[in-house]
């Protein structure tokens, strides 16, 4: 399980459908958050920059920086991450799995010379409205070819994992899109993670029994639906 840090102008925040005029703010203390989340057993934290992923540049960096020094959990980075030189920075700086998105998506060589240029640090987010990608901060549907062709072509190019978002399922906490996560698990031969729509422990012990390889759950642990230690008990437990 990937606990989720969103953040906007410094704030840890929830969109609902990855729409900008219905931002909550959850909290101000970023460090706070990070060492709550290591201490109930957390190893890996999945961060966007929010404000990134909109304008295509970053926005918040002195507020990851926060993150990636006041935990020893790994951290997945993505929004706004558009260029070779973005990739190689925070790679620098400490991040250990770099999220490329939008740019996957318009620059169709990028992945590939991240993959030579930073091997095991790669992954791709595609966040699906139906059967297509949005970019921009989910602020346009890229229509030029269906999603499926994405999913295809990043396994086949080997990246570390993708990042499965169902837009409308996410912020919402009514369950994830099961039939579209078990669909695009079998099609790709990389690890998937899912996000978007997990209101429950069930939901998270759904998606373990279709083996997928990673889980993001942001709202539900902001809004108490899920209680922290109980979820990585039950990954130690199925682990073992």
């Amino acid at each position: 399980v990937y606990p989720a840090i969103d953040i906007s102008k410094g704030e840890i925040v929830r969109l609902t459908k990855g729409d900008f005029s219905k931002k909550k703010i959850y909290r101000k203390n970023l460090v706070e958050q990070v060492q709550s989340f290591q201490k109930n057993g957390a190893t890996w934290i999945h961060v966007v920059d929010l404000d990134g992923a909109l304008s295509g540049e970053n926005k918040n960096e002195e507020f990851i920086k926060k993150v990636i020094e006041n935990t020893d959990c790994k951290v997945q980075l993505g929004g706004g991450i558009r260029k070779l030189k973005d990739i190689e920075k925070w790679i620098n700086l400490g991040i250990n799995r770099v999220i490329i998105g939008t740019a996957a998506i318009i620059n169709s060589n990028l992945v590939k010379e991240a993959l030579e240029a930073f091997p095991k640090k790669i992954s791709v987010g595609l966040d699906l409205v139906g059967n297509y990608v949005a970019i921009r901060g989910w602020t346009e549907l890229f229509k030029q070819k269906e999603a499926i062709y994405f999913f295809r072509k990043f396994s086949d190019l080997g990246v570390e994992s993708i990042i499965y978002t169902d837009i409308n399922n996410d912020g919402v906490l009514k369950g994830p899109n099961f039939t579209s996560i078990l669909k695009y698990k079998n099609i790709v031969k990389v690890p998937l993670i899912a996000s978007g729509g997990v209101s429950s422990l069930q939901d998270i012990k759904k998606l373990y029994s279709f083996n997928v390889d990673g889980v993001i759950v942001g709202k539900a642990i902001y809004d108490n639906k899920v209680n922290l230690k109980e979820i990585f008990r039950l990954e130690k437990n199925v682990k073992n």
